[in-house]
C-alpha cells in the first residue's frame, strides 16, 4: 500500500548510511518529495511534519541495489540462450518479491530484453529498473545454437543502435555468457534434464545433471576431459545404467557444446563494445569461462565479474581467481543464488563467507538459481551473525558499492545523506532480514 510521505520524519531509528562504516544508534531522517533533506542524531526543531514514522526497534538502510537478476521483464527472452519469456504474471511476481525483500533498484541481465520492455515492467511494480544488453552478433549466434525460442519472429538489432537510442535505460553490457550458453547452471536444471527425459523418459535433477556433465566434459567444458569410467559410475547412480558412456558423451556434447565456443568469442566481442561505449560489462564467471574472463580483465573496473562464488569453483581455485581479477581492477560480484535452499547449502555458504571474510567482494547480488533466489538480507544476516563481516560493511556491498560499479544504474542512490534520492528499506533492528517498510523515491510502501 502506498502512503503519502510529503514532509516525512523517521524518528529516532537506527541507521546504516551505506558508506561501509557508519552506524547511528538513534537518527532522525527527513524526506521531502523524493529527496532526503536531513539526517542527524538530533530531531530538527521548529518544523511541523505531515507524517511521522516512529523508529523505535527499527533500522533504516539504503534501498538494496541488485545488479544481477533474471526473469523480471515481461516478454523478455531468458538468459544468453534467449529462451522463451516467462509469463507476465511470473515476472511481475519476481519483481514484487525483490521489492518485498528490500530491493529498490534492480538491473536486468537477460541481455536480449529490449529496452522498450522496461517501462512496461515499471508500470506494474514500484522499482527503479534498468537493463544490460547483449544484442551483438556472436551473442545472437550462441543463442540460436542452443535455443533462441524467445527470438522467434524478431529481427536482429544492432547493439550500437540500441545503446545510442536508450542511454537512460541501457546502463551495462551483459550478462555475457551465462549458464545457458557456457555450460553452467541453466544446462544443469533445464537443458540437460530436458534432453535426458526426452531420450530416456528418466527424470534427473540439477545435481545429477551437473555430475554427468562434469564426468563427460569436466568443469571447464572440454571434450578431452571425458572420463568413461566416471561417466559409467554416474550413469548407474542416476538410474541410466542401461546407457553407455559413449551414449552420454554424444548426448551431453550435443546439448552443451554447440553454443560454447561462440559464447566464449562473444565475451571478447562484448568487451570491445563495453570499452567503446564505456559501459560496465557483466560477465558469467565460472570454471568454464575463467580463462577468457581473465583475458578481458584488461577492461579494469569496467569488468564486473559476475557471481565469482559460482559452484563450479572449489573454494581455493575461486579465491585465487578473484585475487587475480581484483589485481587487474575488476569489480567482484558474489551472488546468493538459491543457496539457503540448496542441497549443498553449507558448502555454498562457506565459499560465500570466505570471500566476505577476506574482504574480496565488491558487490553482492542474487542471480536466479533456477527460478528462485535467496534474499540478500537473509544471507548477509547470517554472515553478520557469524561475525564474518560487520553490518555497515555488509550493507555497503548492496547499496553504495553497486551504485558505483554501475554508475548510470542508480545515480543519487545507495547512501542515506542529505540530497540523496529517498530510497530506503526499514527493517527490524535485531533481524535485518525482516523487512517492515520500503521507501522508493520518497513514497512509502507498507
Amino acid at each position: 500500500m502506498r502512503k503519502n510521505t510529503q514532509n516525512l520524519l523517521i524518528k529516532e531509528a537506527g541507521l546504516v548510511t551505506g558508506d561501509g562504516m557508519t552506524f547511528l544508534n538513534k537518527a532522525n531522517i527527513v524526506i521531502r518529495g523524493d529527496k532526503i533533506v536531513y539526517v542527524d542524531q538530533e530531531k530538527p526543531s521548529g518544523v511541523t511534519f505531515t507524517n511521522i514514522l516512529e523508529g523505535k526497534d527499527k533500522l533504516v538502510l539504503p534501498g538494496i541495489i541488485n545488479i544481477h537478476a533474471h526473469g523480471i521483464i515481461p516478454g523478455a527472452p531468458l538468459f544468453s540462450s534467449a529462451s522463451d519469456p516467462l509469463p507476465g504474471s511470473q515476472t511481475n511476481k519476481n519483481l514484487l518479491t525483490h521489492v518485498s525483500q528490500g530491493t529498490t533498484t534492480i538491473l536486468n541481465v537477460d541481455g536480449f530484453a529490449h529496452p522498450r520492455l522496461i517501462s512496461q515492467a515499471m508500470s506494474t511494480c514500484p522499482i527503479n529498473l534498468k537493463t544490460a544488453i547483449t544484442h551483438h552478433p556472436r551473442a545472437y549466434i550462441a543463442a540460436r545454437r542452443i535455443d533462441a525460442s524467445g527470438l522467434k519472429g524478431q529481427e536482429e538489432e544492432k547493439v550500437e543502435k540500441i545503446i545510442e537510442n536508450f542511454p537512460d535505460i541501457v546502463v551495462a553490457m551483459g550478462e555475457a555468457g551465462s549458464g545457458a550458453t557456457l555450460g553452467g547452471g541453466v544446462q544443469d536444471y533445464k537443458f540437460i534434464p530436458e534432453m535426458i527425459k526426452r531420450e530416456t523418459e528418466v527424470v534427473i535433477d540439477e545435481y545429477q545433471a551437473r555430475r554427468l556433465k562434469e564426468a563427460v566434459l569436466g568443469k571447464e567444458i572440454a571434450p578431452d576431459s571425458y572420463n568413461p569410467e566416471k561417466v559409467e559410475s554416474v550413469l548407474k547412480e542416476i538410474g541410466l545404467e542401461n546407457y553407455s558412456p559413449e551414449w552420454a558423451l554424444d548426448k551431453i556434447s550435443q546439448t552443451v557444446l554447440p553454443s560454447f565456443g561462440i559464447a566464449i568469442e562473444a565475451l571478447e566481442e562484448g568487451a570491445d563494445l563495453a570499452e567503446k561505449y564505456k559501459l560496465p560489462f557483466i560477465v558469467h564467471t565460472a570454471a568454464s569461462s575463467m580463462s577468457k574472463v581473465e583475458e578481458i580483465a584488461r577492461l579494469g573496473n569496467l569488468l564486473v565479474a559476475g557471481h565469482c562464488n559460482h559452484p563450479s569453483f572449489d573454494m581455493k581455485e575461486g579465491i585465487a581467481l578473484i585475487k587475480r581479477l581484483r589485481g587487474k581492477g575488476a569489480i567482484i560480484d558474489i551472488s546468493t543464488f538459491d543457496t539457503l535452499n540448496s542441497r549443498e547449502r553449507e558448502k555454498e555458504l562457506s565459499f560465500f563467507f570466505a570471500i566476505l571474510e577476506a574482504g574480496l567482494a565488491d558487490v553482492v547480488s542474487t542471480d536466479y538459481g533456477g527460478g528462485n533466489h535467496s534474499p540478500i538480507l537473509e544471507v548477509l544476516e547470517l554472515a553478520i551473525d557469524q561475525k564474518v563481516i560487520t553490518l555497515p560493511e555488509a550493507i555497503s556491498l548492496v547499496t553504495r558499492n553497486p551504485s558505483r560499479a554501475i554508475p548510470r544504474l542508480a545515480p543519487g542512490r545507495g547512501v542515506i545523506v542529505p540530497g540523496a534520492v529517498a530510497d530506503m528499506v526499514i527493517v527490524n533492528r535485531d533481524k535485518i532480514s525482516q523487512v517492515e517498510d520500503i521507501i522508493i523515491e520518497g513514497t512509502l510502501f507498507e
